[in-house]
């Protein structure tokens, strides 16, 4: 029971592929600006490191929040704003997407009742999932994705399963996400911003090849060898090099400039916060990807679990 001097607000505690989040209704919440703000930065225990006062988890990976509503566009089921919460820092960021989360939107909102329609979804592999198509609408990054939500007979989620993913212990229900809406989400320029499907920079005394991809958020992809890293570290062991994290910034930094996005790459840490998340770097072990490392170079961390099979 909330005491007099609290407010007792709906919410969802749920993970999505290798992240979780807090879901809250927008009709449970204030409008956007400095009061949500303040609200949902609250419910998270921001600005603290531990985060020990609330339900954010002390790392990027398990400080969000899905902010989900019905939606009134036409031939879409739910708006879905995603914020990306600072741990240590105090900010709030809604200009943005997680794929992880973008999983748990479809079961969150069929079994909160906020799809009246039911549209049978697809599934790979096993035809005889019975799926429900969601049509989610982002508003951070003014895209639609489509999930296929496997359910029952009485059209609730299903949350038991055999698919497993890397970073997440145990198996659970698949869902597929369709994003192939979200091309240009970023910049507008479709999947290669550049143009090309290779670019290059000067990192010191290196020539660096690279990837510009713009489908849902924007990221670099770089091979792992031309940063003399195996792409197959731990976080821990990543975040200790100095000359890495330099490096993947600087290279960060070019790309930007690069696509338009800053006009001194140098610069781009202090005048581009948001870019900690939704311009990250992955680094390829190699072109037949097995595992992909995703940094916030400006937090000097890295992704705890985005590995790709």
């Amino acid at each position: 029971m909330a005491q007099k001097d609290q407010i007792r607000i709906p919410a969802v505690y749920m993970r999505g592929g290798s992240s979780k989040a807090v879901f809250l209704r927008a009709d449970n919440i204030p409008p956007p600006g400095p009061i949500r703000d303040s609200v949902l930065k609250r419910v998270m225990g921001t600005p603290d490191p531990i985060q020990v006062d609330g339900m954010g988890g002390a790392k990027a990976v398990t400080s969000k929040i899905a902010i989900i509503s019905p939606s009134t566009r036409d031939n879409v089921d739910i708006d879905y704003t995603f914020a990306q919460v600072g741990v240590r820092d105090d900010t709030i960021d809604y200009k943005l997407n997680c794929g992880n989360i973008s999983a748990a939107v479809g079961p969150y909102a069929i079994d909160e009742g906020l799809i009246p329609l039911f549209r049978p979804g697809r599934m790979l592999g096993d035809a005889n999932i019975k799926t429900q198509e969601v049509r989610i609408y982002n508003t951070g990054t003014e895209k639609l994705l489509i999930a296929h939500v496997p359910v029952d007979d009485d059209r609730r989620s299903i949350t038991q399963g055999t698919c497993g993913i890397a970073g997440v212990p145990g198996t659970a229900a698949p869902i597929l996400l369709d994003y192939r809406e979200t091309t240009g989400a970023g910049l507008n320029r479709g999947i290669l911003p550049t143009g090309n499907s290779i670019d290059f920079v000067d990192i010191g005394q290196k020539k660096i090849s690279f990837t510009i991809c713009d489908v849902a958020n924007v990221y670099i992809f770089a091979s792992a060898s031309d940063f003399n890293v195996s792409g197959h570290e731990s976080t821990a062991a990543l975040t200790a090099n100095t000359r890495l994290l330099g490096e993947v910034n600087e290279l960060r930094g070019k790309a930007a400039q690069m696509v338009g996005m800053c006009k001194d790459w140098e610069k781009l840490h202090h005048r581009h916060h948001r870019l900690s998340l939704q311009k990250a770097m992955s680094l390829a072990a190699s072109f037949s990807i097995t595992c992909v490392t995703k940094v916030w170079p400006e937090l000097g961390l890295w992704h705890s679990a985005h590995a790709v099979e």
